[in-house]
């Protein structure tokens, strides 16, 4: 059954990304209204489960995707369910309680550590901020293309695993225009990857190759091959290292 609120959710050792599948109020997202249970027989709410929501940086309301983030120590192996209740639509109308369920695989630390869990996962998050409201994104950029953002990226934005080869090494982020021809560069489309390890690890740009589609508005983001001599979009290859997170970065300045 589809959920009529959740579309996606992302569920991490630092965060919960939360993406909406209809349009929600800035209004409408008070701590309160998400909740977290210990999911037994007698579920046990937790009390102030997440930090305190700034709509301002937090929120995209173009992708409508929530971030959240952990302010408990959550138990390994545990269950938990997060209960989202109390939010309403564009309309006003008032949306059904859902909840998504998760088990814990974080052992015990303090949530400013969580970061330096390991976790053997490929990780692949592409993030826009071509249309951001927040302080990274000037307002001249949101007033020359109000309407200008990214449809779709495949893979799903957010996926938690990815196959070594999958697709070949290319990420496709499909934007509702076609951006100019010039933005077409690293300088613009920024991959990065981060060592999943027990020490702090920090992302180290990776050397994609930036493309676009002949007359679709889809940009083609092309990893690097694990090869000695590193290949592009060629078949049989590894380009997502296991241990590694994977993210792209979209500038501010990319435009029509």
């Amino acid at each position: 059954m589809a959920l009529n609120l959740i579309d996606n959710c992302t569920i991490s050792v630092n965060n919960v990304v939360l993406k909406f599948g209809r349009t929600i109020p800035i209004s409408s997202l008070l701590d309160e209204n998400f909740e977290l249970y210990v999911d037994s027989a007698t579920p046990e709410k937790i009390s102030s489960p997440f930090r305190d929501i700034s709509t301002i940086t937090d929120y995209n309301q173009i992708s409508r995707t929530l971030n959240l983030y952990w302010n408990v120590i959550l138990g390994s192996g545990i269950n938990y369910k997060i209960k989202v209740v109390n939010l309403v639509d564009a309309t006003g109308t008032p949306i059904e309680p859902e909840e998504v369920s998760f088990t814990s695989p974080i052992e015990s630390a303090t949530p400013s550590s969580l970061e330096t869990v390991v976790t053997q996962i490929n990780e692949l998050l592409v993030e826009d901020k071509s249309i951001r409201t927040d302080v990274e994104t000037s307002y001249q950029i949101i007033a020359k293309n109000p309407e200008f953002y990214v449809k779709e990226v495949s893979p799903s934005n957010g996926d938690f695993y990815i196959s070594n080869d999958e697709n070949d090494g290319r990420v496709v982020i499909s934007f509702n225009e076609r951006p100019a021809s010039n933005f077409l560069a690293t300088k613009y489309f920024k991959a990065q990857r981060k060592k999943i390890q027990q020490a702090p690890s920090r992302w180290e740009n990776v050397p994609a190759e930036i493309s676009m589609h002949s007359w679709k508005p889809d940009v083609y983001v092309d990893f690097p091959s694990s090869d000695s001599t590193p290949v592009y979009y060629v078949e049989d290859k590894t380009y997502f290292e296991t241990g590694y997170k994977y993210r792209i970065i979209v500038s501010s300045e990319v435009g029509i």
